[in-house]
């Protein structure tokens, strides 16, 4: 576990929801899953350096969650930048997930299940991104 890279995940936001009630509750879970995430990684790491001029990367996001005909549908864009400076270094890129809803007294629960597909599909990207630019 030599030196890892820094990474600051920024408040993930939930742009725009079919229930008000996830604005609160979904961005500390998506953050928090992001975040384990980076530190799953052998090269990867959001604990703070001891040095404050210390380089890394800056992840943010937000989240669109939608009712669609036959259940639900998130989508996330995703904002990779250099760290403390957040100068963009990629253009932003969308990922989306979408689950079937068989029984809506239970939506809280594929409401989890979506976004938690969708949190491992663009942390995998993520990390693939930003471990090939770990100097």
């Amino acid at each position: 576990m030599a030196n890892k890279t820094y990474v600051c995940v920024g408040g993930v936001s939930l742009k725009e929801t079919f229930d008000n009630k996830y604005k609160t509750i979904l961005p500390k879970k998506m953050k928090a899953a992001l975040q384990k995430a980076m530190d799953r990684s052998a090269k990867l790491t959001t604990k703070p350096p001891s040095d404050k001029k210390a380089k890394g990367f800056y992840v943010d996001g937000s989240v669109t969650l939608k009712k669609t005909a036959n259940g639900i549908e998130a989508e996330i864009q995703v904002v990779l930048a250099h760290w403390p400076d957040k100068t963009i270094f990629t253009a932003p890129s969308k990922t989306k997930a979408t689950t079937t809803v068989s029984n809506p007294a239970k939506i809280d629960q594929d409401v989890d299940a979506v976004i938690e597909a969708l949190l491992d599909a663009v942390a995998a990207k993520v990390i693939k991104v930003l471990e090939s630019r770990v100097p």
